[in-house]
């Protein structure tokens, strides 16, 4: 697979990590600027700031395994340029939303492909649209992948960031949601729909094996733990999002988990890996169609966003902090100047 990342354009811009474990407090310029012919200049007005810039930016994510990289995974902005040929779903001055297939949304001004952008819809607050993008599409994504209509799923975090959205759009399907939740989120997880289990509770996975029957049908997982399976009825499946951020050596338990949950795809129960930015890159029309959707979903009401915790550009350290306390039912976001 190769993953044609979008391009920070050096004239504007950046928060640019130089070495693992020093974060970026200074936007940084660059002189000059590349050709922009067959791409889209989107000027960035907000951008979401998450759990996994904070492993970035330590040197734990296996995706940005090189420091010089500018973190952020998703971004709302203006289209200041189009490139040459037919989008008839875009136009100059447009606000837009995207998710890189590789890092680089912390800047002021992207140059991007525009297979990767879609409109924001109009009733849409750019700040709230911001919340959307990664944790939204994740959580619809896995929920696809669990390939199920009925019967009871469990959602791992369902207080947290993408589970919270996993939870909504469980819910609005018509099914059963048991979420684990630690007291500080629980109340959250419950708000939104789940039927919470305490994590820290080491029968919880018997309670729930007897609450429904036998187990679930599916489960949403980022712990990569291998108890879940017990949690899982034999015909069901778990699809991994992440693989425990709380390692010791994340990028050795990433790469364990990737090829344990790939080797047990016809196991019982199944499993599968939900990678978004291997998804953009490689199913860019059924990104597109599912970022589309959860942002008319937020302007409808359909879904409930988190709180907005908006933090200006420069106080870059700020939403790194936001990111890590992990308040629930809250999302850090940068505004650009």
């Amino acid at each position: 697979m190769i993953c044609h990342p979008s391009e920070v354009l050096p004239a504007p811009q950046a928060m640019r990590v130089t070495r693992f474990g020093d974060p970026p407090t200074v936007p940084t310029r660059s002189p000059g600027r590349r050709s922009v012919t067959k791409r889209a200049v989107v000027r960035v007005t907000h951008a979401s700031v998450g759990a996994t810039d904070l492993t970035a930016i330590r040197g734990k994510y296996l995706l940005q395994p090189f420091p010089r990289f500018v973190p952020g995974y998703d971004l709302i902005g203006t289209i200041e340029h189009l490139g040459a040929g037919g989008h008839p779903r875009l136009s100059v001055g447009q606000r837009v939303a995207g998710i890189l297939p590789r890092m680089g949304a912390h800047a002021t001004l992207l140059s991007v492909a525009p297979s990767l952008l879609v409109p924001v819809p109009d009733g849409l607050d750019s700040a709230t649209a911001a919340t959307a993008p990664l944790d939204g599409v994740t959580a619809q994504f896995a929920l696809d992948a669990l390939d199920t209509t009925h019967g009871p799923i469990l959602v791992q975090g369902a207080g947290g960031a993408v589970g919270g959205w996993a939870t909504q759009l469980a819910v609005a399907r018509g099914l059963t949601v048991f979420g684990t939740a630690s007291p500080r989120t629980r109340q959250r997880a419950e708000a939104l729909g789940a039927r919470v289990l305490d994590y820290r509770d080491p029968d919880w996975i018997n309670a729930l094996v007897e609450a429904t029957g036998g187990g679930v049908v599916g489960a949403i997982d980022h712990t990569g733990s291998r108890e879940l399976h017990r949690a899982v009825s034999p015909q069901g499946r778990i699809v991994r999002i992440a693989f425990d951020g709380t390692h010791r050596h994340p990028q050795r338990a990433t790469l364990a988990g990737f090829v344990s949950a790939t080797l047990r795809r016809h196991a019982h129960p199944s499993e599968r890996v939900c990678s978004i930015p291997l998804i953009v890159a490689a199913r860019r029309a059924a990104y597109r169609n599912t970022l589309s959707a959860v942002l008319t979903d937020l302007t409808t009401g359909a879904l409930l966003p988190p709180r907005v915790h908006e933090v200006r550009f420069e106080d870059y350290a700020s939403a790194l902090t936001d990111a890590e306390r992990c308040v629930p039912g809250s999302k850090a976001v940068l505004a650009m100047p």
